[in-house]
């Protein structure tokens, strides 16, 4: 959870709880053992599923268009819950370990 959470963006904008990705990196090394228990009560109860639906979506006009009457002249801009894309991530890369080490993917 603590390489996790190391590894985010700085400026990015945070999502529905407001939760910054630079307050997470500074605090990581001390909330990162309680972060994991939450993540596991989640998925006990099947909270992580709600996490996953909270999505606010802002459309931007891209710059420099001729026609924004175009749907190409638009950029769609997803805000997830913070601790959600931290979930999302340490699942990834849970399942991504396990498929090494078991060797489930045929080489490439």
């Amino acid at each position: 959870m603590a390489r996790t959470i190391s590894c985010l963006l700085n400026n990015i904008a945070p999502g529905l709880n407001r939760i910054l990705n630079k307050a997470l990196k500074t605090c990581g090394p001390l909330i990162a053992p309680w972060l994991a228990d939450i993540a596991r009560v989640y998925f006990i109860i099947g909270y992580y599923l709600k996490l996953r639906r909270a999505i606010i979506t802002f459309i931007l006009r891209k710059e420099g268009k001729v026609d924004y009457l175009l749907p190409g002249s638009y950029r769609p801009i997803a805000l997830e819950n913070t601790l959600s894309k931290i979930l999302e991530r340490v699942i990834a890369d849970r399942i991504a370990d396990t498929a090494k080490e078991y060797t489930l993917l045929p080489q490439s």
